[in-house]
This record gives structure tokens, C-alpha cells and sequence, in this order.
């Protein structure tokens, strides 16, 4: 996988989006070392947090020049407050909140699209958002 990602960013002037299964193990491994950006997504209890900040760790240390966390399920504000707290005492850049939609389960229910179900869902907005912030970070 290192190789592949490697090939990948020295061979195509393009952004590439690998979406790596959850844990600290591609990180650990080197196997993402290569990458310009990456996205860590954190929910609003502990061990996920922890998880975000132990990789958030290793991302520095491996000298990924942009890092940034992304908040999933957020319920409210105290989950906000949490979330911007820990990010801040730990140096995490918290780049967005999306919050706790159940209109992302009824979507899948229906074997639909969160945005074909539900363009204006509040998920589906701060997803939008987020987007428009990927779009505009000058990562590359």
C-alpha cells in the first residue's frame, strides 16, 4: 500500500483521496507517509478523541504537513465544547463539526443517498461546508 500511495503522488500532479480504515496502524506503518494532507475523524467521546490525538501525534511526527480533524455525530453543544477543548489542548486543527443527523440512517434505510434523500439534512449541510473548506485549503 506505501508503494502504491507513493507511485500514486510522485507520478500524477492531481489530488488523490485514500480512505484508510479507522486505527493507527497506516500511520504507524509509514504506509500514508507520502500524503500532503490527512484527514482525522473523531467523534465526541474519549477513546475516539484519544484515537485522534494519537494519530494526530504520528502524522506530525512523520512530517505530514497538513493535519486536520474533522468532527463526526456531534450532538450539541456540550459535545462542541468537548471536541473544541480537547482539540486545543492537544494542538488538533479542528477544521469542522458535523452534527448527529438520523436522516443519514433513514437514508440508508431507504437505499438512498444522504444528499438524494435530504439535500438541506443538517448533515448533509455541514458536509457541503466542509467540502467548500477542503476546496479552498491549499494543501498541495
Amino acid at each position: 500500500m506505501r508503494a502504491l500511495i507513493q507511485e500514486m503522488v510522485e507520478q500524477y500532479d492531481q489530488p488523490t483521496i485514500v480512505d484508510m480504515e479507522a486505527g493507527l496502524e497506516h500511520l504507524s506503518r509509514g504506509t500514508i507517509r507520502y500524503v500532503d494532507c490527512i484527514l482525522i475523524i473523531i467523534e465526541p467521546y474519549f477513546k475516539s478523541m484519544e484515537t485522534g490525538a494519537q494519530l494526530n501525534r504520528l502524522a506530525k511526527e512523520l512530517e505530514i504537513k497538513h493535519v486536520y480533524c474533522i468532527a463526526n455525530k456531534v450532538r450539541g453543544t456540550e459535545d462542541e465544547r468537548a471536541l473544541e477543548t480537547f482539540c486545543a489542548e492537544r494542538e488538533m486543527n479542528l477544521l469542522c463539526m458535523i452534527p448527529n443527523d438520523d436522516t443519514l440512517i433513514t437514508a440508508d434505510r431507504a437505499n438512498q443517498a444522504p444528499l438524494d434523500y435530504d439535500a438541506n439534512g443538517i448533515a448533509v449541510m455541514a458536509i457541503s461546508e466542509l467540502s467548500n473548506k477542503l476546496m479552498n485549503l491549499e494543501v498541495i
